[in-house]
């Protein structure tokens, strides 16, 4: 099952504010990926994807999706 980041942050109950801290960047950075996840590096989406704990392949990287 595919989901989106929002989905996923949501589902491990963190905060954008949260998500950023541990991916090491500011807030608003961290906002503008989870509006447009088509821009996120590969590494920045796989560092995503361990911080939830998901498989890098679950996650719906498309802002279609949002």
């Amino acid at each position: 099952m595919q989901m989106t980041m929002k989905q996923a942050r949501v589902g491990i109950g963190a905060t954008q504010q949260d998500i950023a801290t541990k991916m090491g960047v500011h807030v608003q950075t961290y906002q503008r990926m989870e509006s447009h996840p088509e821009d996120m590096s590969i590494k920045q989406g796989k560092l995503f994807a361990k911080i939830v704990g998901v498989n890098f392949e679950t996650i719906f990287f498309d802002s279609d999706s949002n």
